[in-house]
This record gives C-alpha cells, sequence and structure tokens, in this order.
C-alpha cells in the first residue's frame, strides 16, 4: 500500500512537472521562485546580522582606540601639568632668590641667606626653624628679614640650624616708624594671623590706612627704611594722647621659603644703609 502510494505521488509529480513544461512562465512562478524567495530571504538575514555584527566590531574597536588615545592624552595632560607646575615653583623660587639678592645689595652687610626647614604647627609661639646656624656664623638675637620685608629674631641656635620668632608671634617686639612723620612706636604682635599693634603714636600724628610702617634703624638689629607692614586699622579714644594701629605683615609666611640672617651685630646709621660693627 505504501509502495502503491509512493508511485502515485511521484507520478502525480511527474505529471504535472511535465504540464508545467508546456508552460515556462507558470514553471518558474511555481517551481523555480518559491524556493528562490526563500533562499533569498535566508541570504537577507544572514547579510543583515552579518552587517549588524560587522558594525558593532566596528563601534567596539573604535571605542577600544578612543580609549587607548584618551588615556595617552590623560598621560600627556599629567606630565605638562607637572612640567609647568616645577617651572612654575621654580619661577617663583628664582623670584624670591632674585628679592633676597636685591636686599643683601640694598642692605649691603654681612648676613646669611638660609632656606626655611619648617615651622613649628602647634598652637603656641610661631617659630621657623632654617638651614644656619652656629657653624654658620648665625647669633642668638640676629635680625632675619624676607624678600619682602622684617621676619623676625633668632632666639636659639644650633650647631647647622637656627630658630627664628616670628613677628606676629606675641613675644615679638620691635621699633617701628611711620615715613614721613618720623614718629616712632613700639611694634608688638598679637597671635599668628593676626595684626600687630603699634603702640605710643601721638593722637595728633597724621595715618592713615595703607601706609608703610618701616624699621628705624637704631634698634641694631635690622637697617633703617625697611618694610616691616602696613596699617590696617587705626583706633583712637577720645581724650587720650596716643593712638594704636593695627598693621599686616609686609612679608606672606605661605610664600616664605628663602630668609636673609644678618650677623653679627652691628648698630647701624640712619643716613645710609652702611653698618659699623659695634665695639
Amino acid at each position: 500500500m505504501t509502495k502503491k502510494m509512493g508511485v502515485i505521488v511521484f507520478v502525480s509529480i511527474g505529471v504535472v512537472l511535465l504540464f508545467l513544461g508546456f508552460y515556462p512562465a507558470m514553471f518558474q512562478k511555481l517551481v523555480i521562485e518559491p524556493p528562490l524567495l526563500v533562499v533569498r530571504g535566508v541570504l537577507g538575514l544572514f547579510q543583515d546580522s552579518f552587517r549588524s555584527t560587522s558594525s558593532f566590531w566596528e563601534k567596539i574597536s573604535h571605542l577600544m582606540e578612543a580609549q587607548k588615545e584618551n588615556r595617552i592624552l590623560r598621560h600627556e595632560v599629567l606630565l605638562l601639568s607637572t612640567r609647568l607646575e616645577k617651572a612654575e615653583s621654580l619661577l617663583v623660587e628664582n623670584e624670591r632668590l632674585r628679592a633676597l639678592l636685591d636686599l643683601k645689595k640694598r642692605v649691603g652687610s654681612k648676613g646669611i641667606a638660609c632656606r626655611l626647614l619648617a615651622d613649628n604647627p602647634t598652637i603656641g609661639h610661631r617659630t621657623l626653624l632654617v638651614d644656619c646656624g652656629r657653624n654658620q656664623g648665625v647669633h642668638r638675637k640676629d635680625g632675619v628679614m624676607g624678600p619682602q620685608g622684617v621676619v623676625g629674631f633668632v632666639v636659639k641656635v644650633f650647631p647647622d640650624f637656627s630658630q627664628v620668632l616670628w613677628l606676629e608671634d606675641p613675644f615679638f617686639a620691635m621699633e617701628g616708624l611711620l615715613p614721613g612723620s618720623a614718629q616712632k612706636g613700639v611694634l608688638r604682635g598679637m597671635g599668628v594671623g593676626r595684626p600687630m599693634e603699634m603702640e605710643y603714636i601721638p593722637a595728633m600724628t597724621p595715618v592713615q590706612k595703607g601706609q608703610a610702617v618701616v624699621t628705624s634703624g637704631e634698634d641694631g638689629f635690622f637697617p633703617p627704611g625697611e618694610a616691616i607692614g602696613f596699617v590696617k586699622d587705626i583706633r583712637t579714644s577720645p581724650g587720650l594722647l596716643f593712638k594704636n594701629l593695627d598693621v599686616v605683615a609686609a612679608e606672606n609666611f605661605s610664600d616664605l621659603s628663602v630668609v636673609y640672617v644678618m650677623t653679627p651685630p652691628r648698630q647701624w646709621v640712619r643716613s645710609s644703609l652702611k653698618w659699623k660693627q659695634s665695639k
């Protein structure tokens, strides 16, 4: 029965094919084109899938290349930033050293250029450590100046380093002069970060905010005319003979890296910046 059915099917297909053979257009439309359409559809799906996959991997490749270039650029930017910071640091250091050299020439005295090693960060007295001491000729009470003005006094001397009292410290005091008025007063430190106080200025003395306060040259520690600070505020009281001035230090502690210690003890001559040995 199965064999018979197979023969019938085979014969039927043969008859159909024979019939269609007399009609080529119909044969192509019914027999040839349907499988081709199916094959084309399958190939189209594979082609679209291949294009999508190829586009995806191309995007991944471009992204990886961009990430690689980004890493290289970040590294180059970091190198350039480091070099720029070093160049700026060297420029600032060069300017400070030049200012210190100008100070040395202006003062015209024997002294020692020292680098700042550290400062005392604890609550209490503000002191600085500099890299020159007894072996380099530093003495206690030597005056210390920076490129912008007075820094303080040497309070302790060790073989190869010294301790300097910062001028804003409450234990600091020195004589100051108001240029133009020849009026002198006593400057006292009021605490780190706070203005110094200048006392014993006669009430009738003309003073303006922003006016410079300089060294008098009569204390034996500093030459005359060197900056101590600038008047920030003027405090007066009715009926009193004197007024007090708030003075901001000329030297900026945060920018300080090099100082000039003036040795040995001397007496300054007010008429010039020359000094003579005290006898």
